[in-house]
């Protein structure tokens, strides 16, 4: 097979509307996630140094701020922002829902 499509929304929610996409997609070397995320909702900070990947967050819609290293990126609807894997980040919702992309490679 050469193309595989699916919808967010068919695939199961892990908690706080994070849609882990990789699996059903069958992605072989590509992280794919969809967050839809409440206003005011904090992530978990993390890095990804022991995977070595990099992740790019994009927001589709609404307002967020991307913590990286101790640095506020403020983030407005088509804007994207690469991290290193080694750089610690925090996702932040803004006062309203918002929509987010991120894909993650080694």
């Amino acid at each position: 097979m050469t193309h595989t499509k699916v919808n967010y929304r068919d695939v199961d929610e892990l908690g706080g509307g994070l849609h882990f996409m990789r699996d059903a997609l069958e992605c072989e070397q590509l992280g794919f996630s969809v967050f839809e995320c409440d206003p005011d909702w904090t992530g978990k900070r993390h890095n990804h140094a022991e995977q070595n990947h990099e992740e790019v967050y994009f927001l589709v819609s609404g307002t967020a701020t991307l913590v990286v290293e101790g640095e506020t990126v403020e983030l407005d609807p088509g804007d994207a922002v690469r991290v290193s894997p080694g750089d610690t980040r925090q996702l932040r919702a803004g006062d309203e829902e918002c929509l987010f992309v991120v894909a993650g490679a080694p």
